[in-house]
């Protein structure tokens, strides 16, 4: 191959193997040394440049000498990278028995095997989040990313925990409010970068609408929703926190989605809720549509969403994007009405 010829194989061949993987991953936030590559991935420094050796003949990256320095990036858009991310996942083999759709966020994805690898990131995170160390942190996910780790697993598994055990932190006086907000919010940045990372390759006609009732200012939990159905191709009217009733009413109505999702945190918003869930149900007698509830309040109280059709939870984000992927195996095309403009919905 000429020094500079970029073939979709070479790129295959450089995303199919985890540390070319980690590599290209790294770089997408713009251009780096060895040494930095190094610390991004935590792979031994003349591995990262033998790599980035192959690569720049392959002409997936690009290098630049700036004084004493070498600076790599990509050679391509990062759009190009995730798109042949996202076929080598769609070609994967499903385990057996339990096969998962192509566009699912689990497509190519292995859990951890063992309970001391899970243990080791949770404590990784926590320590970095405590610290307000959005660096180690950064490299925890991008070296879960390359092991082919699972965002709902990451979801629940790492973040939920991690944001639990500061929130008891709080509790018992051993970490501030500023700490515990500082943690949410890199959480925050650093599911912008998993979501990124699992961008479809296409959306399968589905429209949700989700959103906080009013008086609710946690979102984390409903953006994680937003995330995993937006990896499978869903759009997502996602409305952030305390969403008054009145606009939360008519943005449904005016897009008239597939699938309207309600957080309720706490026990003083249940009566705001039953309201909005009142007007939900009226706009279904004009446009048929699932009413997902969930939150901190609703995972204590299940029996308080309506035991009606139409209307569901769950307890956690796998078993909610389970029943997501066999209510809508081939997506929403068949139902879906016209297009939604956003201009007009408030």
């Amino acid at each position: 191959m000429m020094r500079g010829e970029r073939t979709p194989d070479a790129l295959s061949r450089a995303l199919a193997e985890p540390s070319r993987r980690a590599i290209l991953e790294s770089l997408q936030f713009g251009r780096r040394t060895v040494t930095e590559l190094v610390q991004a991935t935590g792979l031994k420094q003349p591995n990262v440049s033998n790599h980035l050796a192959k690569m720049r003949q392959q002409g997936l990256v690009k290098a630049e000498r700036m004084g004493r320095f070498v600076y790599y990036s990509l050679a391509m858009p990062f759009a190009d990278v995730l798109l042949r991310m996202h076929e080598i996942a769609a070609s994967a083999t499903p385990t057996p028995k339990t096969p998962v759709p192509s566009s699912s966020p689990e497509a190519s994805a292995m859990k951890p095997s063992t309970p001391e690898q899970v243990a080791s990131w949770r404590q990784t995170l926590l320590d970095a989040l405590l610290q307000g160390d959005e660096s180690t942190a950064v490299i925890l996910i991008n070296s879960m990313l390359a092991q082919g780790v699972a965002m709902p697993f990451i979801y629940e598994e790492i973040f939920q925990f991690c944001l639990q055990s500061i929130g008891e932190m709080y509790q018992q006086e051993l970490t501030d409010e500023a700490h515990e907000h500082l943690a949410s919010a890199i959480v925050e940045r650093l599911m912008a970068r998993i979501a990124q990372f699992y961008t479809p390759i296409a959306l399968v006609g589905c429209r949700a609408v989700l959103g906080c009732v009013a008086g609710n200012w946690h979102q984390l939990g409903l953006r994680m929703i937003a995330d995993g159905l937006h990896a499978l191709g869903w759009e997502t009217l996602f409305l952030g926190a305390n969403v008054p009733t009145p606009s939360f009413v008519e943005i449904v109505r005016s897009a008239k989605p597939n699938l309207v999702v309600v957080s309720v945190a706490m026990q003083e918003q249940w009566e705001e809720a039953q309201r909005l869930l009142q007007h939900l149900k009226e706009l279904r007698q004009h446009h048929s549509f699932l009413i997902a509830v969930g939150g901190h309040y609703i995972d204590d109280h299940p029996e308080r969403v309506p035991h009606e059709e139409g209307f569901l939870t769950a307890p956690t984000l796998s078993r909610f994007l389970e029943y997501i992927r066999a209510r809508w195996p081939k997506g929403c095309y068949e139902e879906k009405e016209e297009p939604f403009d956003g201009n007009n919905a408030l």
